[in-house]
Order: C-alpha cells, then sequence, then structure tokens
C-alpha cells in the first residue's frame, strides 16, 4: 500500500472538526480483502474504520479530527492493518504527520521516516 497524491485538510462547514482525506493504492499481487484503519493525534486515538479494499486498488481514508486537537506541531499517525480474526493485526501502511497552519487553513507536513 502507498499513498497516492497529497493528503488534503479543510475545516468542515459549520462545526468544529477538520475534516482529512488521505488517498492510498493497495500495490502488489497479494490477495485483496478488507483492513481497518486509524488515526492518533497525541493522546486521541480514533475509532478503527473498516476500510474495503477493491479491485481497482484506489481508496480514500477520510476522517475528522476535533478542531481542538488540530494544534500547531501536533503529530498526526494513520495506519492501516489488515483484518485478522486470529493472531496481531499486519500493519499494511503507516504515515505520520505534523500539524500546521497556514492562515486559518489546516494542514499536514510529512514526517521523514
Amino acid at each position: 500500500m502507498e499513498e497516492n497524491g497529497s493528503e488534503s485538510c479543510e475545516l468542515a462547514t459549520n462545526s468544529s472538526f477538520v475534516l482529512v482525506r488521505i488517498p492510498v493504492r493497495i500495490v502488489g499481487d497479494g490477495e485483496k480483502g478488507e483492513a481497518i484503519f486509524h488515526y492518533s493525534m497525541g493522546s486521541f486515538a480514533g475509532r478503527d474504520t473498516a476500510l474495503a479494499l477493491g479491485a481497482d486498488g484506489l481508496t480514500i481514508l477520510r476522517f475528522r479530527i476535533p478542531l481542538e486537537l488540530f494544534r500547531p506541531r501536533e503529530r498526526l499517525a494513520v495506519e492501516v492493518l489488515a483484518s485478522s480474526d486470529f493472531g496481531p493485526q499486519k500493519v499494511l501502511w503507516a504515515k505520520r504527520w505534523e500539524v500546521a497552519w497556514q492562515g486559518s487553513a489546516p494542514a499536514l507536513e510529512p514526517i521523514p521516516d
């Protein structure tokens, strides 16, 4: 799995959330099945969300983060995990960003691995 374009974030209309979208693409010849993804920001952890891995291999991870958590220099971590009924879940993809603000617009800056 790899990122397929730039992530985006924007303030939700009439809301106190930041909407985040991360386009990803499933690569390789492995079995396409089901996965989950989740994010964490500081001590806050978003809930696990099911992610159907389609035949075309393209999908967008979408979630919303409470605005009060979206502070400058805060770190956002996202993981996609293979579903597993037995044993530990395998990490298919993971990435981290640092929150930045460009005027009144939220932004994410990648953190090198």
